[in-house]
């Protein structure tokens, strides 16, 4: 039979000491509090887990991170929001668009790299405690 090839999204902190690159975009799965396995969600809005086995490689596909800014709630690329990795969830958080010269940077409903209309909540400008902190993900595909 073909492999199993599951695109995924899974909390960073199930990684261990964050996302370890072995070669461009490979990342290495590691549970970070020991166990064997390590729980990922088909996107972040399903409930079931899966338990994908420790040591296991993956392509790193992208890094989101889910935020609230006013009533809005969604999702904006952890590169732009700097020092979100050591924030704790519930923080406000700085946003600053990694691309030169942009003053502001796009939400999306979906952890997508997809900015039609019927994705883009709304762009937040770049500033100091412009986004709460809800969770961090991590994109990737996994064969096994």
């Amino acid at each position: 039979p073909p492999p199993f090839v599951a695109s995924a999204l899974s909390y960073p902190s199930t990684f261990g000491a964050g996302v370890m690159a072995s070669a461009p975009k490979l990342i290495l799965i590691q549970n970070a509090d020991g166990y064997d396995e390590v729980a990922a969600r088909v996107k972040p809005s399903a409930t079931a887990l899966w338990d994908l086995p420790g040591g296991s490689v993956a392509n790193l596909i992208d890094e989101w991170t889910e935020c609230e800014y006013g009533k809005r709630r969604g999702y904006i690329k952890t590169k732009n929001l700097p020092g979100v990795e050591k924030a704790a969830n519930g923080a406000m958080v700085e946003v600053k668009d990694s691309y030169k010269g942009n003053t502001e940077t796009c939400m999306r409903r979906h952890p997508e790299q997809d900015a039609t209309v019927g994705n883009v909540i709304c762009y937040v400008p770049n500033g100091p405690g412009r986004v709460k902190l809800v969770e961090c993900w991590v994109e990737f595909c996994w064969k096994g």
